[in-house]
């Protein structure tokens, strides 16, 4: 197996600095230092997908609003080419309403802790692209919104 070069290594790095300083310290303004303006965001809750830094501030901001504690664990966090890869772990407590583009979920009060894997890909040193998987039906389950 190759060693990590340089660029690989500031690519991780900021793949695991969005991690902390943007989902788990609530820093929004990490996103205009490690996001492209258009960056493009895929995944489950928003079906049309988000584009551009503004979408990834408004979408991070609708989790923290419905998770007062919401807290992000990385693991195999591996960078290849122009690429990060990751499996995360995500904990919360759902004491407010979870607004999407599939329907508003009102504070069930409950604890979340599910799974997820995520791919950003870089150019120029930015994330210009994310696709971001959730295991939603655990997500859904464990809020009481879905047959377990």
């Amino acid at each position: 197996m190759s060693a990590t070069s340089e660029r690989e290594q500031q690519h991780r790095d900021s793949f695991m600095r969005v991690a902390d300083e943007l989902w788990n310290k609530r820093d929004y303004e990490v996103i205009n230092e490690e996001y492209d303006p258009l960056v493009e965001v895929h995944t489950f809750s928003e079906p049309e997908g988000l584009i551009g830094t503004d979408a990834v501030e408004e979408w991070a901001r609708r989790y923290h609003d419905a998770f007062s504690d919401f807290h992000v664990e990385l693991f195999d966090v591996t960078a290849r080419d122009d690429s990060v890869y990751g499996r995360y772990r995500l904990t919360g407590t759902h004491d407010g309403t979870l607004r999407s583009a599939r329907g508003d979920i009102p504070a069930t009060h409950r604890k979340l802790d599910t799974w997820g894997i995520v791919q950003a890909r870089y150019e120029g040193g930015l994330c210009v692209e994310e696709w971001n998987s959730t295991d939603i039906m655990s997500m859904l389950s464990q809020l009481g919104v879905a047959p377990e």
